[in-house]
This record gives structure tokens, C-alpha cells and sequence, in this order.
């Protein structure tokens, strides 16, 4: 919204409730203003202060590059339980299997029954499922720490 006033130089248009600075403090601030577009190098402050703030953000991404490492290696270790856990319950229903049609054992189909149930709530509790989105954690967080490594180089190339 504009306010329109008349004066010497012509038709001037104004934000309502702006004022003209007085000549001598806009001759000022347009100096001041000129100065600081002016290229040139800058100041001792400015630098110490983003030389601090990247070697703060290099700390930084190496705190997260080691805490994804750390996700990474537990995600790893979860993936070959869970591996391990399912190829014993296969191997625990072959056994099942196998116990059945045994006729040495005279408990056999308690025996096999019972193998069975357990080797099936196992697989229950760790489907292929839970294989999947733990193989897909595991990918993200190479990509994860892929994209911290290519930042702490950038880091360390600013430095």
C-alpha cells in the first residue's frame, strides 16, 4: 500500500507510515552502504568466525559418521541373528520331518511337535519381513554415511 504525495521533482509514492531520513543520514548510509559492497577482503573477525563454524561443523560431521558406523554395525549384527536364527529353524524342520518318519524313536511325534512349534514361532517372530526392512536399513545407512564422507571431505577441502 503507497501513499502518493506531490512535490517539486514530480509524483512520489511512499509506504504509509515511512518517513524520508534527513539528507545528512541517508548521505551516510548510502556510504556505509557502498563500503560494504565494495569487494574487498574480509574482515579478521569474519573469518576466525567461519573458520570456527567449519571446524564446529567438521566435529559435527564426524560425530554423525561415527554414530552411522556404530547404527551400521549393530544393523549387521541384527541381520546375522537374524539370518542364523532362520536357517536353524529350517534345519530344526527338516529335523521335524526327518523325526517323523523315524520309527526308532517312540516319542517321535511329541518330539516333532514340539520342534515344530517352536521352529514355526521363531520364524513368526523373525519373518522375511523383518530380514527385508533390516537389509534396507542397512542400505540407508550406507548411503547415510556415503553422503557424511563426501561432506567432511568438502569440509576438510574448505578448511
Amino acid at each position: 500500500m503507497g501513499c502518493y504525495s506531490f512535490c517539486e521533482h514530480g509524483l512520489q509514492i511512499r509506504a504509509i507510515g515511512k518517513r524520508n531520513l534527513p539528507l545528512a543520514a541517508t548521505e551516510k548510509l548510502a556510504a556505509l552502504l557502498k563500503q560494504v559492497q565494495q569487494v574487498k577482503s574480509p574482515s579478521k573477525e569474519s573469518q576466525a568466525l567461519a573458520k570456527a563454524e567449519q571446524k564446529k561443523l567438521q566435529e559435527q560431521l564426524q560425530q554423525d559418521y561415527l554414530t552411522v558406523q556404530i547404527k551400521q554395525h549393530k544393523v549387521a549384527q541384527q541381520l546375522r541373528t537374524i539370518e542364523n536364527k532362520r536357517a536353524e529353524c529350517f534345519a530344526a524342520l527338516e529335523v521335524a520331518a526327518i523325526l517323523e518318519h523315524d520309527n526308532a524313536y517312540p516319542a517321535k511325534n511329541n518330539l516333532a511337535n514340539g520342534i515344530r512349534a517352536r521352529a514355526v514361532g521363531t520364524l513368526r517372530t523373525h519373518n522375511l519381513y523383518a530380514l527385508t526392512e533390516l537389509q534396507l536399513k542397512k542400505e540407508q545407512l550406507e548411503m547415510l554415511k556415503n553422503s557424511l564422507e563426501q561432506k567432511i571431505k568438502e569440509s576438510k577441502n574448505e578448511l
